[in-house]
């Protein structure tokens, strides 16, 4: 039985990890809203295998080391490759600008977690150093469904080419790129059911046709309010958790899902 509870988690590490590779290749044929979409899977998949090794005890250095990978993988280069050939105003319109971009993306992602990796001991359980690499990369996936779905000719301003929600939308993938390579502290959303049970369920919706729009559009909302106003209430984040003395290292609990 022991073995089953490092199996377990593992296996949705390595599902994960599929979904994000499935993302990569369904751009790669013209795909985008499963691309998109897989990296929502990725993110679901990667949310729960921290929270099955916690509740099976099935913490293991392996498992904490794969999903680092996990995450570069769906939320650092799926999103870009998402972004970079989305052929309705992606970075690829603008040649040496738009791969630079994506590069950056990528690299602003791996520097993040290779520095949370070096200097947070409790693997994101008092709080992340930087912008998670999953906010940036769930916002990009839930604009590219809404502007894949069937409603999205019915609003005219849901765009990627111009507009006040383009410009919105590429400033603030711009700025959470710095942000993830800043020294602003965060908390950890998953940890309040009250947040997570509603974000299952606007991913969801990302899955229905007819409100992808509305819930992609809520979600981009929650992504800027975390990103650059949640940071403000950080104290109230620690105050609600178990004193410093009760926590154990990564080094010693190994644990898994620190991004999530």
């Amino acid at each position: 039985m022991n073995i089953w509870r490092k199996i377990i988690p593992c296996a949705c590490s390595f599902l994960a990890l599929g979904a994000g590779v499935g993302s990569i290749l369904a751009v790669g044929s013209g795909n985008w809203l499963l691309g998109g979409q897989l990296i929502l899977v990725s993110l679901i998949l990667d949310g729960l295998d921290g929270t099955l090794a916690r509740l099976l005890r099935g913490q293991s250095s392996f498992g904490a080391e794969l999903d680092t990978f996990v995450d570069v993988t769906s939320f650092g280069i799926a999103p870009a490759v998402l972004l970079y050939f989305y052929p309705n105003g992606g970075l690829q319109a603008v040649p040496v600008w738009g791969v630079l971009l994506a590069v950056v993306y990528v690299m602003s992602g791996t520097a993040r977690l290779a520095r949370f990796r070096v200097v947070d001991p409790y693997r994101g359980q008092r709080g992340f150093l930087g912008l998670p690499i999953t906010t940036a990369a769930g916002i990009v996936a839930a604009f590219i469904i809404a502007l894949e779905s069937p409603a999205a000719a019915e609003i005219p301003l849901l765009s990627l080419r111009a507009g006040p929600l383009a410009v919105g939308f590429w400033a603030a993938v711009l700025a959470m790129l710095v942000l993830q390579v800043s020294h602003v502290r965060y908390s950890k959303p998953t940890k309040n059911p009250r947040i997570l049970l509603p974000f299952m369920i606007l991913i969801i919706m990302l899955f229905i046709p007819s409100v992808a729009p509305i819930s992609a559009l809520l979600m981009f909302a929650y992504g800027i309010w975390f990103a650059f106003i949640s940071p403000f209430f950080f104290r109230r984040f620690l105050t609600k958790l178990p004193p410093l003395e009760e926590l154990e290292p990564a080094s010693q609990t190994d644990g898994e899902g620190d991004e999530s």
